[in-house]
């Protein structure tokens, strides 16, 4: 598709919204039309479509993760991020950018609520968007320059080298002036690199804004304040069509599944026949029982495993669960029930490993109840999957310390105490 239809979601509930259509090289094809969502759906047909969401509903920031891998860098940035944001992570979405130089990954970070609203509200007129993106990542930036985007209410800031922001359009120039520093402490950082200063805007906008901004002149190598004549979006437009920068809020969970119905033509045969073969398979149960014996073996060698951290000096044994028990219930009847619960313990956590994969247990220790464990892991997923089955079947409460990347695999610390202690 040689064209693109950029539609701006505005950030009210009633539903309206405004579009324009471009060309490749961001060129306009048509007049910038304001109204109902519904009413792009037409205009859509045959274009591909890049939607913008309001700027202040999605955060940019940036973080080191040393995984590179795109479904795994995803599992890991809830857990990168999560001491500084002040919300759930489990109701917030997580979109990878590009790393930069100092190897930090661009973040955008939005609530999972607005994303399921945005696309149920373009679903509802028909229409399915290739690219989701902040309005943030539509105003082109300029080496050492600050360029905002000024509108009636909210401001769009790129600064510098560093991440955009949106803010409200009565504190831009507060921000800005905290921002900019105040010309003395940072008269070397100025010298080297003197900071520009660009605001667009609609010229009410400016006139509100201008005398605050003047005042800031001084501590600028320039400050241009330039007016938008129409709409924004037709400018907007021509930067997302034809740059690689942003980040596509459509990855994990909300990432545009394939049109697998464009491919049924070419894979009607192999389809047939993986459908018949299936149906043997169910027929003779051969599925199922090799599904429990898997499962079987993995509970197994989750138990062999802990049996050998507990008695190192056991040797082999054809029946490590058994041999586990037994031991454990005789310390448990030496004096206290400390022996039991670890048992117990131990019981849950075979069981948790034998259901959600493989994993090899790397250290073990249990001192007043609680159970310290090291595993090294699959993935983070693989992690989070093993805390909430300790949860849900033994009633253990398990969190996990840390999770860090050696390869193509996760080293992870979890501590695991009976639940409410």
């Amino acid at each position: 598709m040689n064209e693109r239809l950029v539609i701006r979601l505005d950030g009210g509930p009633a539903g309206s919204a405004s579009w324009v259509a471009v060309d490749a090289t961001g060129a306009l094809l048509g007049e910038l039309v304001s109204g109902e969502l519904a009413a792009a759906g037409a205009a859509a047909t045959g274009r591909q479509v890049i939607v913008l969401v309001p700027a202040a509903d999605v955060l940019h920031t940036r973080v080191l993760v040393p995984l590179r891998n795109g479904p795994r860098l995803l599992q890991a940035l809830p857990f990168a991020l999560e001491e500084q944001l002040a919300e759930d992570v489990d109701l917030l979405h997580f979109a990878a950018g590009s790393r930069g130089a100092d190897e930090a990954v661009a973040v955008a970070v939005v609530r999972r609520s607005l994303m399921e609203e945005w696309l149920a509200r373009l679903s509802e007129a028909g229409i399915e968007p290739a690219r989701l993106h902040s309005l943030a990542d539509a105003v082109a930036g300029m080496p050492n320059t600050v360029t905002v985007l000024l509108e009636a209410d909210a401001a769009v800031l790129i600064p510098a080298g560093a991440e955009a922001a949106s803010i409200d359009a009565a504190n831009l120039a507060t921000f800005l002036g905290l921002y900019i520093g105040d010309g003395e402490g940072d008269a070397e950082r100025s010298a080297a690199e003197p900071l520009h200063l660009v605001v667009y805007g609609a010229e009410a906008a400016l006139a509100s804004a201008g005398p605050a901004l003047e005042a800031l002149r001084g501590r600028l190598a320039s400050l241009e304040l330039r007016v938008l004549a129409e709409d924004p979006l037709p400018r907007l437009a021509a930067h997302i069509t034809t740059s690689n920068s942003g980040i596509n809020l459509l990855q994990g969970d909300f990432a545009r599944r394939p049109d697998w119905l464009a491919w049924w033509p070419a894979w009607r045969v192999a389809a047939m026949l993986l459908a018949v073969l299936a149906t043997a398979m169910a027929a003779s149960g051969l599925a199922s029982a090799y599904r429990t014996g898997q499962e079987l073996a993995a509970v197994n060698a989750a138990v062999d495993q802990a049996f050998h951290h507990v008695f190192p000096d056991a040797g082999q044994v054809t029946d490590a669960r058994r041999e586990l028990s037994v031991r454990l219930q005789q310390l448990g009847t030496r004096g206290s029930g400390a022996g039991q619960e670890f048992l117990d313990m131990l019981r849950v956590l075979a069981q948790a490993l034998g259901d959600t994969g493989t994993a090899r247990i790397e250290a073990l220790s249990y001192r007043g109840g609680v159970l310290e464990l090291r595993l090294r892991a699959p993935s983070v997923e693989f992690l989070d999957r093993v805390q909430q089955q300790l949860g849900q079947t033994g009633g253990l409460q398990a969190r996990i310390q840390s999770a860090n990347a050696t390869g193509d695999e996760v080293i992870g610390r979890l501590q695991i105490t009976r639940g409410g202690s």
